[in-house]
Formats: structure tokens, sequence, C-alpha cells
């Protein structure tokens, strides 16, 4: 209560009446404006509840599909779905094991588990966000190398030989990035004041941006123009060969009777043909290409915001970048995790047939086996399959 509200022996009777009516006015208006302020934060604390539920059961469920799709089904066991299944890992622990943490530290607004859970988590949030990250970057090499060069990638063990020492590497790079802080750059002010922040010493910030991002994302760019351009030459030789008709030298008078005719047209019909391989080939290019630009653009509106303020943070002074901005910048970027599995779903057929069925079975209560014959889902799918063939 304020000073005025207090009364003086000296101030007359009325003039007292008036004072303490005016502190009880006062006093019950404060008090609506608290409980109006608590019942507006709750709501919102409730609703970003919602809201940060249906991120991890998105990102949990999603991610869930696509390794279940890959392990149930022949037809996604190729080398490029190895490196999407490590990305489905990498996210599903994100949406498992960091992102709840992340919710309770939003909503609360104070870190309440100690220094040790603090260092588990933020050990974790950068382990399997970067692992995710040079996942995608893998994907995009192993990409660039099969359109690229497709004799020499498509031999399967050699293939599936480097996939695993990629997806190796990657895991590899990811935990050295991790520990980096136990051999000099550790942090001790990144868990004081009931605070749960990343690590803020300098080189370390300055090693780990370049490794987890900047560089993959130099290389992710690099590659998907690559890419484009190789397609794009193809696509020009491919007008190129079926612009001219075929001209068939004739050095004899024999040469212009029938027999030459149907040499012309045999050569004709073979030039089609290869022409719609080409076709069909360049088309399949092209799905690539366009699922890889869908990814790298997901993974850029995710992430590039979050890494420049990370970045510049230790450099800039002490909470020139609020703590809240920071917050929400690290939720745009596990919410890459949710969006991954969606992006292949809508894209890739064969991932939107291996998720019906998937999907069909849990509700039937029944196991998605492929080798069942009376399941109708499976029996689409795997006409499908052989068609495509």
């Amino acid at each position: 209560m304020n000073a005025s509200c207090a009364g003086n022996d000296t101030t007359a009777n009325s003039s007292s009446s008036v004072n303490s009516s005016s502190c009880v006015n006062n006093s019950s208006y404060s008090i609506d404006v608290e409980v109006a302020l608590f019942k507006d934060r709750r709501l919102t604390d409730y609703l970003l509840f919602v809201l940060f539920f249906l991120v991890i059961l998105t990102t949990v469920i999603g991610n869930t599909l696509i390794i279940f799709a890959v392990f149930t089904t022949r037809r996604l066991r190729t080398v490029t779905n190895y490196f999407v299944m490590s990305l489905a890992v990498a996210d599903w622990l994100v949406g498992t094991f960091v992102m709840p943490i992340g919710v309770v530290y939003h909503i609360i607004d104070k870190w309440t588990f100690g220094p040790l859970i603090c260092d588990i988590w933020v050990s974790l949030d950068v382990c399997l966000c970067t692992a995710s990250i040079l996942s995608l970057c893998a994907i995009s090499i192993d990409r660039y190398f099969a359109i690229t060069k497709p004799l020499r990638y498509s031999k399967k063990r050699r293939s599936k030989r480097l996939a695993s020492l990629m997806i190796l590497v990657v895991w590899a790079l990811s935990l050295i990035i991790t520990f980096a802080p136990l051999f000099g750059w550790y942090d001790e002010t990144h868990h004081k004041d009931n605070l749960c922040s990343y690590n803020q010493n300098k080189w370390y910030v300055l090693f780990s941006a370049m490794l987890s991002f900047f560089l993959p994302f130099g290389v992710v760019v690099f590659v998907y123009f690559k890419i484009s351009r190789v397609i794009n030459e193809r696509h020009n030789r491919l007008e190129a060969l079926n612009g001219p008709k075929l001209k068939i030298p004739r050095y004899s008078r024999e040469s212009m009777e029938r027999p030459s005719v149907d040499m012309d047209e045999s050569m004709r019909v073979s030039s089609l043909r290869r022409g719609d391989e080409c076709r069909v080939s360049l088309k399949r290019e092209n799905k690539t290409a366009q699922t890889l630009f869908i990814v790298v653009g997901g993974f850029i509106a995710c992430w590039l915001l979050f890494f420049i303020a990370y970045l510049i943070t230790p450099f800039l002074a002490k909470d020139t970048i609020p703590q809240f901005v920071m917050k929400w910048l690290t939720w745009l970027g596990w919410i890459n995790s949710a969006i991954n599995p969606f992006i292949y779903a809508f894209v890739s057929q064969d991932f939107r047939m291996a998720f019906w069925r998937l999907t069909c079975s849990f509700c039937a209560g029944q196991k998605p086996n492929p080798n069942v014959a009376n399941n109708r889902f499976v029996i689409r799918y795997s006409h499908y399959s052989r068609n495509q063939v």
C-alpha cells in the first residue's frame, strides 16, 4: 500500500475516510489486474503446451513411420534411404529426449533441474541436431554422386559400404563437436542464475557453428547447384537429340529399296525407345532434385536464423539478444525434425504407400507384414512395386 494510504493523526476524520476508501479501491484494482494477468499467462501457457505437444507428437510419429517404413518395405531399402533413416533416428531422438525438457524450461521460464542435467540436455541437443544437419548434408552428397556418376555409384557393395562409412562419419563428427568443451572450451556460466543456455565460449562457438551448420550449409547449396546444372544439361542434350530427324546415308541403289526403309524405321523406333528411357531417367532425377530442394529449403528456413544468433552472441554485450528470442529460434530449429518426414511423405510415392500400409495395419490391430497375402494394402503396394521395377 502507498504511504499516502497510511493516514496521519493530524488529518481530519472526513479526509481520513476519503483516503481509506481510495486505498481500498486502488488495492482492489491492483488485485483485479494481477488476477487478469495471471489468467492471461495461464491461458498462454496452455496454448504453448498444446502447440509444443503437437510438435513433439508429429516429430515422434513421423520419424517412427520413416524408420519402420524402411525396415518393413524391401523396396525402400536403398542406399539413399539409409541416410534418410539416419536422419529419422536423429530427429526421433530430438523429439523424445530434447523437446520435452525444452517445453518445461520454456513454460516455467527458469531452469530447475540442476547443472548436471543442464549439461546432459545441452549435449544431447548439440549432438542430435548436428547429426540431423550432417545427415541432410550426406543425403545431398549421395544424390550428387548418384546423378552425376550413376554407373560408378550403382554398384551395391561399394555404395553400401560408402554409405555406412558416411553415416559413421556423421555421428562421429557430431560426438566430437559435442564433447569438445571437455577439452578446455567449457563455459561454467551457461547454467547460472536459473538459466541453461548453450556454451558461450567464443572459440567453441566458432568451432561448433562452422562444423555443425555453416560448412554443411555451403556443401548442400553447392551440391544442389551442381545437381540442377547437370539436370539442365541433360535436358538440353535430350532436346537436341530428339530435335533433328535421323538421316541414314544411302550408298547404292539397293539401299533405296524396302530393306533400307525397314532399317530406317527400326532405327527410328530404337531412337524413340532411348529417348523414352532418357525421359524416365530425367523425370526421376527431377523428382530427386525437387525433394532435395524442399529439404534444403526447410533446413535453411529452420536453422539459419538460430545459427546466426548463436554465432554472434558471444561477441555482443550481455542480453543483447534476449533469452526468449534464443528459445524461440531454438524451437524453430527443432521444428525441422518434425517437417522432414512430411517432406518425404508428400514427395516420395514409395514412402506414401509405406506410410499408408503401416497406418492402416496399426489401426486394424495387425502387424505390418509384407508377406501376408490377404492384406489388401500389402497387395496394392506389392502390385505398385512390381509395376515400377
